[in-house]
């Protein structure tokens, strides 16, 4: 036996509207509609906005600066030459972005959760990509970079007086803090840099650096209450460099604790004034030349042993 089952027709009328004047006129209305929303987010004042906003954010230690801003539609709102640094003049900028674009983020939007961003931005001749959340009072984000020119990344290179580093970072970061408790934190990720090299360098109150070049660097941490654990460090080049220890973040930064356990590998091809400089660390008698060495100290005063 078949059983078979008619459904109904359901034919939809616009009959109904008759008494607006018809489709036409329903369609008149929604592309005016239309046009309506477009021309509003075309002419209203973004910039002054944004401006007004950052306005209470630069009022503490760190203030936010850029040239123009604008609505960038599917991207949201585009900051053009961003600047973000210390309230103070003649310091380096923590960032600076030649573009910066941050939206909301649209899964978590449809979850209820408006208080998530997308973010994107080209800086120093690279890219990044970034989510950020806060939800129950903890803010939680993820970065990735592409490519980064160290070289162009002002508040290293203000570090020397003459010379300085070079070459390309890539990576991957992510953190997690309380709102208003950033120290409680904690964070992590890896980092690559492609063809680094420090030429030609002289460190504020130090004398000449010798050159270094590195075909890359690696180098993977863990940041958790103020302790910056180096989890894996490894860098091959003009020499081999394994290090791994922790150092203890203080204020100012080259008052850092450090503590770390560093094997220098030296070959034919490593310049003689890197050799002279790794023979000059002090050693146990009778040790390996490969032998890990333990630094300790500051960053402003390493201490070798």
């Amino acid at each position: 036996m078949q059983w078979s089952l008619r459904l109904p027709r359901l034919r939809l009328s616009l009959s109904w509207l008759g008494g607006f004047g018809g489709r036409v006129m329903v369609l008149y209305l929604g592309y005016t509609a239309a046009l309506f929303v477009i021309f509003l987010l075309i002419t209203f004042p973004h910039e002054l906005l944004i401006r007004r906003v950052l306005g209470s954010v630069n009022r503490g230690p760190v203030t936010i600066e850029f040239t123009s801003a604008n609505f960038a539609w599917l991207k949201g709102y585009e900051l053009s030459g961003m600047w973000i640094g210390p309230n103070k003049d003649g310091q380096a900028p923590f960032l600076e972005c030649s573009h910066f674009w941050v939206r909301p983020a649209l899964n978590a939007l449809i979850h209820g959760n408006p208080y998530a961003v997308r973010m994107s931005a080209e800086l120093y001749g690279g890219s990044a990509q970034g989510d950020f959340s806060m939800a129950g009072g903890t803010l939680v984000g993820n970065l990735q970079l592409h490519d980064l020119n160290i070289g162009r990344y002002r508040a290293l290179t203000s570090l020397f007086e003459e010379g300085g580093p070079a070459g390309r970072l890539s990576g991957e970061l992510n953190f997690e803090a309380r709102a208003g408790n950033l120290n409680s934190g904690q964070a992590g990720g890896e980092l690559r840099l492609d063809g680094g090299s420090l030429t030609g360098a002289k460190l504020q109150g130090f004398g000449g650096v010798p050159d270094f070049h590195f075909r890359q660097v690696k180098l993977k941490f863990a940041l958790r209450g103020g302790r910056l654990e180096v989890q894996e460090f490894k860098a091959s080049g003009d020499m081999n460099v394994d290090a791994s220890g922790q150092v203890a973040m203080r204020e100012p930064l080259p008052e850092s604790q450090l503590n770390l356990k560093v094997t220098l590998e030296t070959s034919l091809a490593t310049p003689d004034p890197i050799k002279t400089l790794v023979a000059l660390i002090p050693r146990p008698p009778g040790s390996k030349p490969d032998a890990p060495v333990t630094i300790s100290g500051t960053f402003a005063k390493p201490r070798a042993r």
